[in-house]
């Protein structure tokens, strides 16, 4: 069986990947050269991979268009493990249609709980306010919000939103999760569907948006969204940046309601240098990268590696997305 993956994942996964007989490794490098055993060089129109390894470390400074583009061009394909949680990219409709099984992953989902949590420990915390004091060397008290008591609402409830509440419940925090289809695994105080959002919006104060982009979550924050929610309220996107009407956000916000946004991810990225985001005085930002430690890259190789001897094994995957989610009639 042939095996695709970025350099960087073989060079520190090649020890273990040793141990599993039968596979022949085909590697690209950021110069997007392909080379197999031996280090001999593969045309990439002659890859023909059966299975493949699309980590986070490919995702965010990889060559990932020409790793996709191998991926299309072969046809081959039965198996790819992908180190996002979000699948809403077109080219993995595209893959299930011609046989693979996508595999999304869950290994971000710790990284990106203790990113919301900061941020709202930072807004609640007046974070902004207490370093100004200190460069200026100003003795000021600085009073601040706890979070206990406080009311959550999560918009999707995942693997990343089950996280966020797991931690805000740990700090006496009332959740609310939002899910079409409740599971009844949710660690959350009450489940709503979305079209009750509208009457939750104004008890919330922080609502946080975990969910994927769709056809019916595009722009579901818009103008009448925002207006809805509490005043001294705080949004978190780190979900996908299309969620979210930006221009109502930014008119939004010049109100003071929400009080406070913090930003991962926008509908175009990298963010323009113009972007009003960048020096907004009520909007924490970066770089889509809430799920951006080490952690992350251990649960995903952990990840990648159970399935790879699932997949061997012919034994079930875990974290296989229904073919009809991918192709928006499921899920």
């Amino acid at each position: 069986m042939r095996l695709f993956l970025y350099r960087p994942d073989h060079e520190r996964l090649s020890a273990r990947l040793a141990a599993f007989p039968g596979l022949d490794i085909a590697v690209m490098d950021d110069g997007k050269a392909v080379r197999g055993a031996g280090g001999r060089a593969i045309d990439r129109q002659a890859v023909a991979p059966d299975a493949a390894y699309a980590s986070s470390g490919l995702y965010t400074h990889g060559p990932v268009r020409a790793f996709f583009g191998v991926l299309r061009h072969a046809g081959t394909l039965r198996w790819l493990q992908s180190g996002a949680a979000g699948h809403d990219a077109p080219v993995f409709p595209l893959l299930a249609r011609e046989g693979a099984a996508i595999c999304n992953s869950d290994a971000a989902a710790p990284a990106v709980a203790d990113y919301v949590m900061a941020g709202v420990m930072e807004a609640f915390h007046r974070g902004g306010e207490r370093r100004a004091q200190q460069r200026g060397r100003l003795w000021r008290r600085v009073e601040f919000r706890e979070i206990a008591d406080t009311r959550w609402l999560v918009v999707g409830m995942g693997h990343i939103g089950k996280a966020v509440a797991r931690r805000a419940k740990g700090f006496d925090a009332h959740v609310t999760g939002v899910r079409r289809r409740p599971a009844g695994d949710e660690p959350a105080d009450a489940m709503i569907a979305p079209p009750a959002l509208d009457r939750a919006l104004p008890e919330a104060d922080v609502v946080v948006l975990t969910a994927p982009l769709t056809d019916e979550t595009r722009g579901m924050v818009d103008a009448a969204f925002l207006d809805a929610m509490k005043a001294g309220s705080v949004l978190v996107n780190i979900a996908r940046g299309g969620l979210v009407d930006e221009r109502a956000l930014l008119a939004a916000l010049d109100r003071g309601r929400p009080a406070h946004a913090v930003l991962d991810v926008f509908e175009e990225e990298p963010l323009p240098a113009w972007s009003r985001f960048w020096s907004h005085p009520r909007v924490a930002m970066s770089a889509h990268c809430a799920g951006a430690s080490p952690g992350t890259v251990r649960r995903n190789d952990a990840l990648f590696l159970d399935n790879l001897d699932r997949y061997l094994s012919g034994r079930p995957l875990r974290l296989q997305i229904d073919p009809g989610v991918l192709a928006g009639t499921g899920g």
